[in-house]
This record gives structure tokens, sequence and C-alpha cells, in this order.
């Protein structure tokens, strides 16, 4: 999101090594893609996490001079022992650089819905995770939602699929519902490789 004063990026991607060491051969470097489009990652100052998962998170080292904003659930979730169970923790990949952002300060944490900057909220859904959080923006043309793997795919909101990875199948559920009670006029899924959905 790109406003007169500054660029807010929400999630910083997947690291290319990582993707590649677990099969993923088209992953681009969040800061190459950046730099098509003009943006300088190094200069970008905000950060929004939907989650912690690697695939939307593990690049957050390519902004070295970022805070992030994610749910204070979703760092504290990170200490949980379920994360040693391969079937949650093979999500998961720096943990330890997470910790040590968060001791430097590097984290702004929020506790449910919270107004991130004027014209952008963030909304803590769960579900997917403890603290996952889709993203509010306001524009010309009206909101757009970000989901994140809150709503992973355009079929998942279209055809009221909740997330099937999820920590909690209600909440994930809800994630849908509160699409349908903010009535956005676009939603930008979490995976899919459609374009973004028109509601309007």
């Amino acid at each position: 999101m790109r406003g007169r004063d500054s660029t807010i990026v929400v999630d910083s991607g997947l690291p290319p090594d990582e993707a590649l060491r677990r099969g993923i051969t088209d992953a681009k470097d969040v800061a190459a893609a950046l730099s098509e489009i003009g943006v300088d990652a190094d200069a970008v100052r905000m950060v929004v996490l939907t989650h912690l998962h690697w695939d939307h998170a593990s690049n957050a080292v390519r902004f070295p001079k970022a805070t992030f904003v994610a749910q204070r659930a979703e760092l504290e979730w990170l200490t949980s022992p379920l994360l040693g169970e391969k079937t949650i923790g093979r999500f998961y990949s720096d943990i330890n650089t997470f910790t040590k952002m968060a001791d430097a300060g590097r984290f702004r944490l929020l506790d449910g819905d919270e107004t991130i900057v004027p014209g952008i909220e963030a909304l803590k859904v769960g579900g997917h995770t403890p603290g996952s959080q889709m993203v509010v923006v306001d524009g010309h043309n009206g909101q757009s939602v970000i989901a994140g793997d809150a709503i992973p795919m355009n079929r998942s909101y279209v055809e009221r699929i909740p997330t099937g990875i999820h920590i909690n199948l209600l909440q994930a559920i809800g994630a849908l519902e509160r699409i349908d009670m903010i009535r956005p006029a676009t939603l930008f899924t979490g995976h899919d490789p459609e374009a973004a959905l028109s509601l309007l």
C-alpha cells in the first residue's frame, strides 16, 4: 500500500532459498519484486504480518528498518510446546529471529482489532493461527481486505470453505463471516493465483 508519504507492506513473503528446499521453484524475493514497482525494501518502515508462518513472514530480514505489526497472540504462540509437533511446527522456520526482533523492539503488537494508520485497520480473526489477522484498506473505490491465510483462496470465500489448515475451526468460519459484514469492494486471499476477488 503506497500513500503520499510512505509505503506499508503486508507480509514479507518467503525466502527463495527456503522455498527451493521445500520444493517451490518459482518463488521471487520480496525485495526484488518491490524493486520492480519502484519500492526500496530498505526504506520500508512498516510491514504488517497477517501471521508468522514461514511463507508469509520468514523474509522479514529483507526489511532492515521496518517495524512489524502483528497480533500479540501470534508472537506468544511461538513459545507454545505444540510447535514441537510436526503437523504444526513445519509451518514455522524463524522463531529465533522473531524473538530477537521482538526483544529489540521491532514489533508493534496488537490485542485485537486496531487502526494501524488512518485508513488501514487490522482485524484479529484467528482460526488459521491464534493471531491471524486481516487488513482492511480504505481506497478510492471502496474498501479492500487482504485476508492472508485466514481465507487462502477465492473459492474459500465464494463456496464457504474455511481454511483447511487451522487451529480453531469456528474462528476460521468466523473469518468468512467478517467479510460478509464488511462487504468490501475487493478481497485479496492468501494463496490464490487468480486475480483478487471483486465483491461489488
